[in-house]
């Protein structure tokens, strides 16, 4: 039993990942609370592995995955389903998230370490997963226009900034 609690952080970004996919299958009604709780667990991972000094190199890897496909799950919906946010905006988003996927994955192959997020990146995960909550309870389409320009601001200032620091992580290595 004390195994589980050691991984409860992984164990919370697992479910995340796999529940995600949920969100194309259940009551549209029923949306921005299964979206809640699995934000929650985003949350609450970190803030369990940090506490109990559990972070894993597993862990730094299924967070950011289960967030990617958590919040491009729940844009999807929004934007093709519930039709209240722009396409522009999720395309956006899982052209930054292919792009910080295969710039960690180049990282870890050449240099063996998995990349931190960013502060733009966290900051990024928050405003667009408070954004498609909104989204999910208010059909106004002021507001959510309002919601996907922040959004996107944000998606292109952090994908900016991995772009910045994946170059500086190369151009710090002797061996290149």
């Amino acid at each position: 039993m004390l195994g589980f609690y050691r991984n409860l952080p992984n164990i919370l970004s697992l479910l995340r990942l796999f529940l995600s996919p949920l969100l194309f299958f259940i009551d549209k009604n029923l949306l921005p609370y299964l979206f809640s709780i699995l934000a929650i667990t985003d949350a609450l991972d970190g803030f369990l592995a940090r506490r109990f000094k559990r972070e894993t190199q597993l862990g730094r890897i299924l967070d950011p995955l289960a967030d990617k496909v958590l919040l491009l799950t729940a844009m999807f919906v929004c934007t093709f389903e519930l039709k209240n946010m722009p396409e522009i905006l999720l395309f956006s988003l899982l052209a930054r998230d292919v792009f910080i996927l295969l710039g960690a994955s180049v990282i870890y192959l050449k240099l063996k370490k998995v990349p931190k997020p960013s502060l733009w990146g966290k900051i990024t995960t928050t405003v667009v997963a408070l954004s498609v909550l909104l989204c999910m309870f208010l059909h106004s389409p002021f507001i959510n226009l309002l919601l996907s320009s922040i959004c996107l601001l944000f998606i292109v200032v952090s994908w900016m900034d991995y772009a910045v620091k994946g170059i500086k992580t190369f151009k710090n290595q002797t061996s290149f």
